[in-house]
């Protein structure tokens, strides 16, 4: 019998809906909400002073998907949060969530994000380097 721990919250950063972010119905548009996730991954790495910048090694998105539940309309603040799951071999497995700022019990979507760490040279998945381990332990909130 396996036995999943629950997800830990890593990162939760809030972000203001730009008019740019906009489709023509008026909701922000269903690609953006991709965006969203990547951005809070990445001030999530920007904050631990990890910058994509490694010759040698990088993280990649191998996976990702995403549940709508109700539409983002303009204008809003939002909080996307970064949640630890678990790592399955080489990947790490994090859930995302997208919920309002104002009224935090309205989830906007979820999404689930498969990341490997790649060599550079050979263009092929490693282990997750050890010296990142410690970013999987603890809770950052920005506002």
């Amino acid at each position: 019998m396996t036995i999943k721990k629950e997800p830990l919250l890593l990162f939760s950063k809030s972000y203001t809906i730009r008019w740019q972010d906009l489709d023509a119905f008026n909701h922000v548009n269903h690609t953006n909400y991709l965006v969203y996730f990547q951005e809070c991954r990445i001030d999530w790495l920007r904050y631990h002073n990890v910058f994509l910048d490694d010759k040698e090694k990088a993280p990649v998105v191998s996976e990702i998907s995403c549940k709508y539940f109700r539409p983002i309309t303009y204008p809003a603040d939002i909080i996307v949060e970064l949640y630890f799951a678990e790592q399955i071999g080489k990947r790490l497995i994090f859930d995302m969530k997208i919920i309002d700022k104002s009224n935090r019990e309205i989830v906007y979507t979820t999404g689930v994000v498969t990341v490997v760490w790649m060599s550079l040279a050979t263009g092929r998945g490693i282990s997750p380097p050890e010296e990142y381990n410690h970013l999987l332990t603890e809770t950052v909130i920005c506002d």
